[in-house]
């Protein structure tokens, strides 16, 4: 009797490494804001749309000079950087200096973990901007949601991974791609002022 061959596992995308490798960083960020909705003074919703702004002026321009290109850009493209700027003004959040991004000079590897994470954003969006209307505190306290509604098209993201996916990487590829992750997600975090450190899995 002829021994079988077990079948052989598929290699990991590269989605699937970003996604693996910088899960405790991306639930680090998500924990700095786990009480927003119940703060109704608005206080955390305005430090969570002064993150986002600081972090596509400063990010955007990078991504636009990398061989990836600005992520989301095309007819259908609703101007996040804008949308964020409305709803600082509209919540009186006071402009400051914007921190240099560490990656001044993204290669594809790396800008694709950049994207991932600004435009990974887009998933949680239109959640967001769904319970701050369903909620009577929140809209009574006028929480505006141009930034949210201009990051619930979620067609930039799914254009993003397909990009991905026809980009050959090998192992040190992947490794750059998920570095690079990290530190936009902690790059984030040092917007928002959390400074609690966590890094990606080994």
């Amino acid at each position: 009797m002829s021994a079988t061959t077990a079948p052989s596992r598929a290699e990991p995308s590269l989605r699937d490494r970003l996604r693996a490798d910088t899960r405790d960083a991306h639930e680090a960020l998500d924990a700095s804001f786990a009480d927003m909705f119940a703060d109704i003074s608005g206080a955390q919703y305005r430090r969570f749309i002064a993150m986002n702004l600081k972090a596509h002026e400063a990010i955007e321009p990078v991504l636009a000079e990398s061989p990836l290109g600005r992520p989301g850009a095309g007819d259908d493209h609703a101007d996040r950087l804008e949308a964020a700027r409305q709803d600082a003004k509209a919540l009186e959040v006071e402009p400051s200096p914007t921190s240099p991004f560490p990656l001044p000079r993204p290669d594809i590897f790396e800008a694709f973990g950049i994207a991932y994470v600004l435009e990974g954003s887009r998933l949680g969006a239109k959640y967001m901007s769904r319970a701050i209307k369903r909620d009577e505190r929140l809209s009574g306290a006028r929480w505006p949601t141009h930034y949210l509604e201009a990051s619930s098209d979620a067609r930039p993201f799914t254009r993003l991974l397909d990009r991905m996916a026809a980009e050959p990487a090998g192992e040190d590829d992947m490794r750059r791609a998920t570095a690079a992750a990290d530190a936009t997600f902690r790059y984030f975090r040092m917007l928002c002022g959390d400074n609690d450190e966590r890094t990606t899995r080994a």
